[in-house]
């Protein structure tokens, strides 16, 4: 292989790497570690670099800076005062990974590691890491009323996060029922409460699952009540967590699975289409911003 054809296949591996974001999860309250690490040079002399965490939203927040003989706290926004950090013992072996603490809702979103040489300011390393953050909703609280004609079911959840999804199951044919009512609330500390009414005919024989989908955490939790006059009359109430990563209901499984081919896809065009622009002229690095 010639050494342009070497160069070539090196910049679409390095583009296809930029494409493709690392995600890590974390819970609400806990520790995280946002990865940044050289994949050729483990030795830096940090003398000679700075270190830049950031947010990628317009404009960016500073997470955590490091400026040789600077004080670079001064720079970090507020709300990661005390809770990121760097260790200057694995910076000089190529680890730029940083520790934040005690996470919120307000975390999740896109970070960006970019190090710099000192002098030319020429970028040595840029890695962009997403975090999602979790929290468990609370046990679901199922309630009846009965009339006549009609059964009315209540659903109630609370301090979880993300925004939950809501699934109401007749379990005599296992098929959702769509025609409820849902209330969803945010607290001070971004956690979401939810409230969903259904309301049904009535029938001798009356079976409903009551749903809360946590996305992030690929959980479910599920109530069960009933009116069963084989079980003389009464109501039951069955609690369960599912086992995390456990499919979804159905109609979403092929949609996901159709995403992900899809977006694997559009990944590689793009980074063919990169490592072809790289071969022809000059790599250009995207912009940071410098708080030096």
């Amino acid at each position: 292989m010639s050494l342009k054809r070497t160069e070539c296949l090196l910049l679409f591996l390095a583009a296809l790497r930029a494409v493709i974001m690392k995600e890590i999860h974390g819970m609400v309250g806990d520790n995280v570690e946002l990865s940044c690490i050289s994949p050729i040079q483990r030795h830096f002399d940090l003398q000679n670099i700075h270190v830049y965490w950031q947010t990628t939203k317009t404009p960016p927040e500073s997470v955590k800076s490091y400026i040789p003989g600077e004080n670079s706290s001064q720079y970090d926004d507020s709300k990661y005062k005390n809770r990121a950090s760097l260790t200057p013992e694995k910076m000089e072996r190529g680890d730029f990974s940083l520790l934040l603490s005690n996470i919120t809702t307000k975390d999740e979103q896109e970070f960006v590691c970019i190090v710099l040489n000192k002098s030319s300011f020429g970028i040595l390393l840029q890695s962009e890491v997403t975090l999602r953050v979790a929290a468990n909703f609370s046990v679901p609280v199922v309630a009846q009323e009965t009339n006549n004609t009609e059964v009315t079911f209540t659903c109630t959840s609370h301090n979880g996060f993300p925004e939950p999804k809501v699934y109401w199951v007749n379990k005599t044919d296992n098929s959702l029922l769509n025609h409820t009512l849902q209330t969803v609330t945010k607290n001070e500390k971004g956690l979401f409460s939810v409230y969903s009414v259904l309301t049904i005919e009535w029938t001798p024989n009356i079976s409903i699952e009551c749903c809360i989908e946590n996305v992030n955490l690929q959980q479910n939790l599920t109530v069960w009540k009933g009116f069963l006059p084989s079980l003389g009359g009464n109501t039951g109430q069955l609690k369960f967590t599912t086992i995390p990563n456990e499919p979804r209901p159905p109609e979403t499984t092929s949609n996901t699975a159709l995403f992900i081919i899809i977006g694997i896809l559009f990944v590689v065009l793009v980074a063919a289409i990169i490592s072809r622009q790289l071969c022809k002229k000059r790599h250009h690095y995207g912009h940071y911003t410098d708080y030096s």
